[in-house]
């Protein structure tokens, strides 16, 4: 028998990978649940150990499993966040520009607007409204931009939607992360003005009108 070339081996893994997530899926898996050990793969899929070793390595290091020594893999609870991280890294040493983040912000911002009007989640609407109190009390560079942060994330989480909430919440933290905004208190106790001017409209209902109002705040972002 000849030897595995390199080409064969990876072919070989990226079909084991598939099958291990077809089994979780048939199987019907939940995080937390336990996967079957490395022997009873390779009963499973007549590979070697090492080439089950390695697509579970794989699954570990792209956040589907963990991991644990002695005791076996487990299903890890979903998160995208790692690998939204990834792709934003790359993206952004490939020409990637800050204007397309905001883009991208004002789609999903928009779209959670629609959502919590749709839903009129009265809890909701007043931890914005209560934030937006509570931040008139920041008085340095850094509690400015993570009220601002912090107002925009609360805006997503409002719409209860997980999935929508981990996607958005990577775009508006990385766009944080590298915008570095310098913001006077004149400025800022603008900015609070409009973030009030928003939750308002919100609690009045007009979902087209608040769009409007957050798509022009978030424009004047300097960039």
């Amino acid at each position: 028998m000849e030897p595995i070339n390199a080409i064969e081996r990876t072919s070989l893994k990226k079909t084991v990978i598939q099958e291990i997530k077809q089994y979780i899926m048939d199987h019907g898996l939940k995080a937390g649940d336990q996967l079957p050990t490395e022997r009873k793969f390779t009963e499973l899929f007549g590979v070697s150990r090492s080439v089950i070793r390695e697509a579970l390595s794989f699954l570990e290091n792209t956040d589907v499993i963990r991991i644990r020594q002695g005791q076996g893999a487990f299903l890890k609870e979903s998160n995208i966040e790692n690998l939204l991280d990834n792709f934003f890294f790359l993206w952004r040493i490939n020409g990637g520009r800050l204007q397309e983040i905001l883009g991208l912000r004002i789609l999903f911002e928009c779209s959670a607007i629609e959502e919590i009007v749709k839903h009129n989640n009265q809890q909701e609407l007043n931890a914005l409204q209560q934030m937006v109190e509570e931040s008139k009390a920041a008085a340095t560079q850094e509690e400015f931009r993570k009220a601002d942060s912090d107002f925009h994330k609360q805006l997503l989480k409002a719409t209860n939607n997980d999935l929508f909430v981990q996607l958005s919440n990577m775009i508006t933290s990385y766009f944080f992360q590298v915008q570095h905004i310098q913001v006077t208190k004149d400025d800022y106790h603008i900015l609070i003005n409009e973030h009030k001017e928003i939750v308002d409209t919100l609690l009045a209902g007009d979902a087209e009108k608040a769009k409007l109002q957050l798509t022009k705040h978030l424009k004047k972002t300097k960039i």
